[in-house]
């Protein structure tokens, strides 16, 4: 059982990341014309952050076991959206303080990695962009706690892909933020124009957000919906064939599938493939060419491929550890609606007592090392024990 994650990645994004930025850093520097000292301490700091950045994403930019083809695709793709961002953060030093737009750059990078991932790499642009520009360390932090809120109220992004009120609550802290931090500092009078440019960022910002989540929904979320729609659909041809030819195995696999989209969602899994292998799994064959040829006909993702050959090679050999979270999740999703058919199978009306029956199934995965060099962390299991736990009135319709 696995509490951490590993990135092996590359190191040569990073080394090339770390260098670019160095030399821009140093470069904006030599153009304001600072002296040596200061283009040292730019130079030094600078490599500093870009390792930070690269560090960051090599040690904790989120791996999916599922379908590394994807995530290495994903990566590839953070990356071109780091550099992006490290090139506007140098830009933003020749801008008013009031018109630096990081609040998108706190919420995509998250948007795109994860929440650590994402606070970190565009702390670390902030920071650079503060040092180059000779801003103090309030208006650092009023960007800081803008961007962080920023990523708290607009994520997760969900499939209604709701933005009117977070960016209404955004736009608000980012407002205040820079009124207390930037405008009341300004030895003037105070006048209603100070605010057309902290107006213009939250404008700016909204923009670049709505936009990243529209091409977010698209190149990810929503990528293969309509396919596992239709594979989710108890009218498809494959599940009635199954239904007519052996009703239990309909069932266990329904059931199964009702589950995995409980116990996924919880986790934070994709919901969609996980629901689709637990369709799915007393169809897949166990030969494996037989296996390939229904994938094929099926249309089936590599991701969706990767689950259920985990699977099937754990049904043939119980003695191994399951690895990806998602198979887990269909295996124990399936052990423990089998377990139960079957106690109802010898007494309809017997009177099951779920909590124990669900800790005796755990307890034996774990004596089996079932999740010994698993993904899935014992916060994981907890979860799941408590969902399967709680739906005593759902085993009613396993009679």
């Amino acid at each position: 059982m696995k509490t951490s994650q590993v990135k092996t990645g590359s190191k040569i994004p990073g080394i090339i990341f770390t260098i670019i930025y160095a030399m821009l850093l140093t470069g904006v520097g030599y153009v304001g014309g600072k002296d040596t000292a200061e283009l040292i301490q730019y130079g030094v700091f600078s490599l500093i952050l870009g390792g930070l950045v690269s560090l960051c994403i090599r040690k904790y930019f989120p791996i999916s076991a599922t379908d590394p083809g994807i995530s290495e695709k994903g990566e590839s793709r953070f990356w071109i959206i780091v550099y992006i961002f490290m090139l506007l953060s140098v830009l933003f030093s020749y801008f008013p303080n009031t018109m630096w737009v990081f609040v998108p750059v706190f919420v995509i990078l998250s948007l795109f990695s994860s929440p650590l991932v994402g606070i970190t790499i565009a702390s670390v642009l902030l920071a650079g962009t503060a040092m180059i520009s000779g801003c103090g360390a309030l208006v650092f932090f009023l960007y800081f706690v803008s961007g962080v809120f920023s990523v708290m109220v607009y994520l997760p992004l969900t499939e209604e892909m709701k933005f009117a009120v977070p960016a209404l609550l955004s736009s608000i802290c980012l407002l205040v933020c820079e009124m207390c931090g930037i405008i009341l500092t300004i030895n003037s009078a105070f006048d209603i124009q100070l605010l057309i440019l902290p107006c213009a960022n939250c404008f700016i910002g909204m923009i670049v957000i709505y936009s990243a989540f529209r091409g977010y929904s698209s190149l990810i979320m929503f990528k293969y919906y309509d396919l596992y729609q239709t594979l989710c659909d108890t009218e498809n041809e494959k599940l009635l064939e199954l239904k007519s030819d052996s009703p239990k195995e309909y069932m266990l696999s329904i059931h199964t599938a009702y589950f995995c989209d409980r116990v996924s969602t919880s986790l934070g899994l994709d919901a969609d493939i996980v629901k689709c292998a637990g369709y799915y799994h007393e169809l897949t064959p166990g030969n494996i060419e037989d296996r390939e040829d229904f994938y094929d006909e099926m249309g089936f993702t590599e991701g969706l491929k990767c689950i259920l050959d985990e699977y099937k090679d754990y049904i043939s050999n119980p003695g191994i550890s399951l690895i990806r979270k998602e198979a887990a999740v269909l295996v124990c999703s399936r052990t423990v609606v089998m377990t139960v058919m079957a106690l109802f199978e010898k007494d309809k009306n017997a009177d099951i007592d779920t909590v124990k029956l669900i800790d005796a199934v755990f307890d034996r995965f774990i004596s089996r090392g079932t999740f010994s060099d698993c993904e899935i962390t014992f916060s994981d299991i907890s979860k799941m024990k408590k969902i399967f736990k709680e739906e005593k009135l759902y085993y009613d319709f396993l009679k």
